[in-house]
């Protein structure tokens, strides 16, 4: 287990790629020089590990520093966890959350907050962590973009003005000129 470095893009590129099957931004371009700024930048945006066998990348994950404003503490908030198919069932992912666990604790955290939609990722977590019933939303795309342009109208227009929720698969409109 080790940081990544950015000599491990192709690595975790091919991970996406793979991690990212079945999911509607399968065939979304993604850029390299994106994902190494977002992790090796002036500004990274988390500290990503990764997992190693014989010198190959077999896994990864990430985590960044957050506040809980409700228990007044510090902790991780941990993503991304990926294993290669031919190295599940090895304990890798219980080892990246570990170390991702001893980073956040000597960063001052006290807790790990994350999720997961498998089932068989979700069995892992659940044998150590609490969890709730939640329900996790996102906004993206035209109705991203659109919501946004509300900012600073009333609350009452805002809400009279609410994109539908199908335009979170529609690419944003250009808005030059």
């Amino acid at each position: 287990m080790r940081p990544a470095a950015e000599s491990d893009l192709d690595a975790v590129e091919d991970m996406v790629a793979d991690f990212v099957k079945g999911h509607p931004a399968e065939k979304r371009h993604r850029s390299r020089s994106a994902l190494r700024a977002a992790y090796f930048g002036e500004a990274p945006v988390a500290n990503l590990l990764v997992a190693t066998c014989d010198d190959r990348v077999v896994g990864m994950g990430q985590w960044k520093l957050i506040y809980d404003m409700f228990w007044g503490m510090y902790g991780g908030e941990g993503g991304w966890l990926y294993v290669r198919p031919e190295f599940r069932g090895r304990g890798v992912a219980v080892a990246i959350v570990a170390e991702i666990c001893a980073q956040v604790h000597r960063a001052g955290g006290e807790f790990l907050h994350g999720g997961a939609d498998e089932p068989e990722v979700a069995s892992l977590y659940e044998r150590v962590a609490m969890g709730r019933p939640t329900r996790e939303c996102y906004i993206s795309a035209e109705a991203f973009r659109a919501l946004g342009e509300l900012a600073g109208q009333s609350p009452r227009t805002i809400v009279r003005k609410l994109p539908s929720p199908d335009l979170n698969k529609v690419p944003p409109r250009d808005r030059a000129g």
